[in-house]
């Protein structure tokens, strides 16, 4: 889609859109927002630097994380050596420069602060990525030894007064920038003028800029979201611009109907919004939506959630996915009979209707039970502990439970009692009472564990180990969820400190190659690390009237308090 003809249209469009230009001595030069364009098609900034608070606890974690990242970060530079010799000396010579600086004072002799503002943004169609300096002359000294130690100089160009470094990639060409204020890295097309270059690297400035409007900071007030980080993808905007006619010119029947289809489809998924809902020293949440058109956002809502059980606030790992599965299919035939009745006229497109027909022939068929009648799952880890000998079967402490939602649980319990013979004597009622299965259908490894099962009206439900077992009843009686949630994972922080335990098995180091035991060990100690830092990680995706959700939020345990590891 993003043809080398569409690419240097859009871009000329957007010289179009900032006629005029001019740069406004009025404006703050410092602010990378001074230099997006109002009508921009992509944007993600940040309108203040990040909480010093958050600042604080990352630089103390990267100055943990540090010593055990150069390392692998060397070892992919040597990988590197052999297929991509170049880019192997510069991400050396990178790391050569950087892996001294720990501390905000190191990092401002390079022209870095973390009270820095960047925008990641479209002038036009095409990338533009802009960082603010501390010290632009400190910045490109830091660059100019990189380039020596690299043994590749970049090509330069002058323009104007400023030098502009360049990469050629193909059709396009990378632009770098060391501005008086900024850092600027651009991609325009390879045959792109001289007004499209300046555009891109702002040395000719918007007439209106999102640092003149109330655009993004409204934008953030209308979805809640903070001014530390935060932009949107206006895909309807953005094919506009790719799809323009270069010169102006007239479109051909051919072109007018491809632009047309493509357009419809972004029509159905206008915009992607992103943002920070909350960031301090102690919880960071990140909120992005793909906002769908109403009916097709209206059609995913009603298939529900349906997820067994509810959120285990306090398991080493709680995952959760609806299975709506007649409801899927239903959903799914109606989009693939809505392109049978209007198929694809664009050649580049046409190929979706014979993969819509071949997935209509696929789903418009008798699903049969019990995966008919599937809801949803739900997998919680309470406990585990390793054997000392990795090659031991199962743990020697297991706690956990999965539980299976359905129309009919009864029917799964039928179907495992005609398969396993030893579970023909199980009963179980709809009424969440733990029963346990008998120890010849759990084999000899599992024998030694509790296994107890139980059935509710829309769910069965198999725990092992005591705290998973004491929760059974109330999970399988749990109505499902109906909240949109269709899929949702939460990891406590202990989980990666039993994992770095686990990683330091002298079993598992014995079966493994001495270049991957260095790796493994690294990971192992980054796991403790992170047991140390994070208390709970979430993430949800959700069907919700406007579109898709998808949440993440980082807890962090307090400054000292994590539980230390075999890595300490």
């Amino acid at each position: 889609m993003f043809r080398k003809a569409s690419l240097y249209c859009a871009v000329i469009a957007g010289a179009l859109a900032v006629a005029a230009c001019s740069r406004k001595a009025a404006l703050d030069d410092a602010a990378p927002l001074a230099y997006v364009p109002t009508d921009t098609p992509y944007v993600f900034a940040n309108r203040e630097p990040l909480p010093e608070a958050a600042m604080a606890r990352w630089r103390a974690q990267m100055a943990q994380a540090w010593p055990l990242l150069l390392p692998i970060f060397d070892q992919t530079a040597t990988q590197l050596a052999g297929e991509a010799p170049q880019a192997s000396r510069w991400i050396k010579a990178i790391l050569d420069e950087v892996r001294q600086r720990t501390t905000p004072e190191q990092w401002r002799e390079i022209g870095l602060d973390s009270k820095l503002r960047s925008a990641f943004y479209g002038v036009g169609a095409l990338p533009v990525l802009r960082v603010e300096l501390a010290d632009a002359a400190a910045f490109k000294a830091a660059f100019e030894r990189i380039e020596k130690a690299s043994g590749s100089t970049l090509a330069t160009t002058q323009m104007g007064t400023q030098e502009v470094r360049t990469i050629t990639a193909g059709d396009a060409i990378i632009l770098l920038a060391i501005e008086p204020h900024h850092f600027v890295l651009a991609a325009v097309p390879a045959d792109a003028n001289d007004m499209v270059k300046q555009l891109v690297l702002g040395l000719e400035r918007p007439n209106q800029s999102l640092a003149d409007s109330d655009a993004l900071a409204a934008f953030e007030r209308s979805k809640g979201y903070l001014p530390y980080g935060s932009g949107w993808l206006d895909s309807k905007r953005l094919l506009a611009l790719i799809d323009m006619p270069k010169g102006g010119g007239t479109l051909s029947p051919e072109q007018a109907t491809c632009n047309a289809e493509r357009e419809a489809i972004a029509a159905k998924l206008p915009r992607l919004a992103l943002g920070y809902t909350r960031l301090d020293a102690t919880r960071m949440d990140v909120h992005m939506r793909l906002e769908l058109e109403p009916t097709l956002a209206k059609a995913l809502a009603a298939l529900g959630s349906g997820m067994p059980g509810a959120p285990a606030a306090d398991a080493l790992l709680d995952f959760g996915i609806a299975v709506p599965v007649l409801k899927a299919r239903d959903f799914l035939v109606a989009q693939a009979e809505a392109v049978a009745k209007a198929p694809f006229q664009c050649k580049e497109l046409v190929g979706l209707n014979e993969s819509f027909a071949e997935a209509k022939t696929s789903l418009d068929r008798t699903i049969p039970p019990p995966f008919a009648d599937l809801t949803g799952l739900r997998l919680v880890l309470d406990q585990f502990t390793m054997p000392t000998d990795f090659k031991a079967e199962l743990p020697t402490d297991l706690s956990g439970s999965l539980l299976v939602g359905s129309n009919s649980p009864a029917f799964l319990v039928g179907l495992a009692q005609m398969s396993a013979p030893p579970l023909q004597n199980l009963r179980l009622n709809p009424d969440g009472k733990p029963v346990a299965l008998p120890t010849d259908a759990l084999g000899s490894a599992a024998a030694k564990f509790d296994v107890q099962a139980a059935m509710g009206p829309k769910a069965l439900g198999i725990a092992i180990g005591p705290q998973a077992i004491a929760g059974l009843s109330s999970a399988v009686m749990q109505a499902p969820a109906s909240d949109g949630v269709v899929l949702s994972t939460a990891i406590n922080g202990r989980l990666y400190g039993m994992l770095g335990d686990l990683f330091a098995n002298p079993g598992l180091m014995a079966v493994l190659p001495a270049e991957q035991q260095a790796t493994l060990e690294a990971q192992r100690r980054l796991y403790a690390l992170y047991a140390q830092w994070f208390k709970r990680i979430e993430m949800r995706l959700a069907f919700v009237p406007e579109g898709v959700d998808f949440s993440e939020s980082v807890e962090m345990l307090p400054a000292g308090s994590g539980t230390p590891s075999v890595a300490d």
